[in-house]
């Protein structure tokens, strides 16, 4: 199924959103969060010498931070704070009072502000942006006519929404959401936001790397959307407590969210396969306490994989280098980059694409599959007391080891949607078989267009055996046109905004390869499926 237009607001009164309701009460969220996270380290470390001990390496992984690598959003008083904190501890100040001051700063420091008004504003300016990012509108449509300006505002066609969206919708009245999307971009979160705006949902909470705060334009934009901050340097346990309570207490608040389960952008190219447990497990726990509290009837979580595929990742570039898997034939054939901005810019404005969103089917805490109503269903199709196995699991010894065994088989049903829903992108797969034939070929450079169109022919045959299987979906142009067009479409999308793109058809009819680098990147999106085999030798 795709989303053809905007739907209806699923709750249409701003003041009903979960994410009002929650910053309308901002203080004692805030509050809460601290007594959950205190309750739960002094739990962990009942002693006053286990907390100085921890408070310590704290201390001291925080002073070593500010020395090593110290950001323009990082508090004013960073530095004093922290000499403050590490002379209280010599001193043996009451170590409970100063890891509750430490929990209240991460508070501080991770909170997030919502705007009516702003939220508003913003998604006006972000439908606008990609209406012309995408180009959703042909040259005939920009005559001043009212036909014309109403197709202009359309972007079904170049924002394409697909896959379980009734749903998606309908489960979004009945329980809390939790996106859990591969993670491509740092435009994913806007991407998402736009495509449920689109389908009528309420704004989502999601966490966003302090790092993008460093951007004045990012900054303004999240602080105002309910977007609350991860600082991924700080690894130290009251801060990763911290973090997770601030998530869970957000999701038993019923704010529907954005959870990144990679913890951060595919470097690769390539569908994630490395999950984070942690991340995965907040969900869960917030699921058992519902339970708890409110018996068989409280509200669900339904997990919900996503594949998001772009013709064109701004980063893609320097995330493959950052990935540590160049070749010598990137390192040898990758131009230097020297163009200006001006022609990143030119590029944009002049040349459209397309964003693809494809939502799978929702899962419960547990990994078991989700239907319209919210109830569970295992692989064999049998009905699951979700209700019943969570209070058999929480009443188990205090062990981490049933519960992980839990988040894994997650992690699992997640990995493989992941897999079954990705989109074949024209370009990805012109970059699939570019890269292939250049590690094949006596000549890295260019490709003979013969050569290219018959391997093309065999891997798009094996793509679309996985397609009838259900094991990897199809564009529409995948699906409807001819290889020809498949490949001349690829060619001219991959990597569209790019200074200098990474393959060309040559006037001889020949395909150049002008940037291996970036092509490695988006060849990487079609791996894990033993497509390599049909390539020709």
């Amino acid at each position: 199924m795709s989303a053809p237009q905007q739907f209806p607001l699923i709750k249409g009164k701003e003041e009903n959103w979960p994410i009002t309701k929650l910053h309308k009460n901002h203080k004692d969220f805030l509050t809460e969060v601290v007594c959950k996270s205190f309750k739960a380290l002094r739990k962990r470390y009942p002693t006053d010498t286990d907390l100085y001990r921890i408070l310590t390496q704290t201390i001291s992984k925080e002073l070593a931070r500010i020395a090593e690598e110290p950001w323009n959003c990082d508090p004013k008083d960073d530095q004093s704070f922290w000499e403050l904190m590490d002379h209280a501890v010599k001193n043996k100040i009451e170590a409970p009072k100063l890891l509750e001051k430490i929990i209240q700063r991460y508070v501080s420091e991770m909170q997030s502000s919502f705007s009516i008004f702003y939220y508003q504003c913003i998604a006006k300016s972000v439908h606008f942006l990609f209406v012309h990012l995408l180009k959703a509108y042909s040259i005939n449509d920009e005559k001043t006519t009212t036909e014309g300006i109403f197709k202009f505002q359309k972007l079904s066609e170049k924002f394409q929404i697909a896959g379980e969206i009734q749903l998606l919708q309908t489960l979004a009245t009945k329980g809390t959401l939790v996106l859990v999307p591969t993670h491509i971009s740092n435009w994913d979160s806007v991407v998402l936001g736009l495509a449920t705006k689109q389908l009528g949902l309420p704004p989502l909470s999601w966490g966003a790397g302090l790092n993008l705060f460093n951007n004045r334009g990012f900054r303004f934009i999240f602080s105002q959307l309910g977007t609350y901050k991860v600082d991924r340097r700080k690894k130290n346990i009251p801060y990763l407590q911290t973090q997770k309570d601030y998530t869970c207490l957000l999701l038993e608040k019923g704010c529907h969210m954005i959870f990144y389960p990679s913890g951060t952008r595919s470097r690769s190219g390539s569908i994630e396969t490395d999950l984070k447990l942690g991340l995965l497990g907040t969900p869960l726990e917030a699921q058992i306490h519902n339970f708890q509290q409110d018996g068989p009837q409280a509200d669900k979580f339904f997990i919900v994989p996503i594949a998001l595929n772009y013709h064109c990742v701004l980063e893609a570039k320097q995330l493959i280098e950052e990935s540590g898997l160049q070749t010598d034939i990137t390192r040898t054939h990758t131009p230097n980059c020297c163009s200006t901005h001006l022609a990143l810019s030119k590029n944009i404005l002049c040349k459209g694409s397309e964003i693809f969103i494809n939502i799978g089917m929702p899962l419960d805490v547990l990994g078991n599959r989700v239907d319209i109503e919210g109830n569970s269903y295992d692989s064999n199709d049998q009905a699951v007391d979700l209700y019943r196995q969570l209070m058999d699991l929480a009443a188990q010894p205090a062990t981490l080891k049933p519960f992980n065994d839990w988040v894994k088989t997650l992690r699992n049903k997640i990995i493989a949607t992941y897999y079954r829903i990705n989109q074949v992108l024209s370009s990805h797969l012109v970059a699939f078989v570019s890269y292939e034939l250049i590690q094949h070929s006596t000549e890295k450079i260019i490709i003979p267009y013969e050569l290219f169109m018959a391997t093309l022919a065999k891997v798009y045959d094996a793509l679309l055996l996985l397609y009838k299987q259900k094991k990897i979906d199809f564009t529409p142009i995948l699906l409807h046109s001819n290889l020809d067009v498949i490949a001349k479409d690829g060619v001219a999308k991959l990597g569209i905004y790019h200074i200098k793109k990474p393959l060309v058809i040559t006037k001889n009819k020949e395909i150049l390869v002008q940037d291996s680098c970036t092509l490695l990147y988006y060849h990487n999106r079609l791996i894990g499926y033993g497509l390599e085999k049909n390539i020709t030798q």
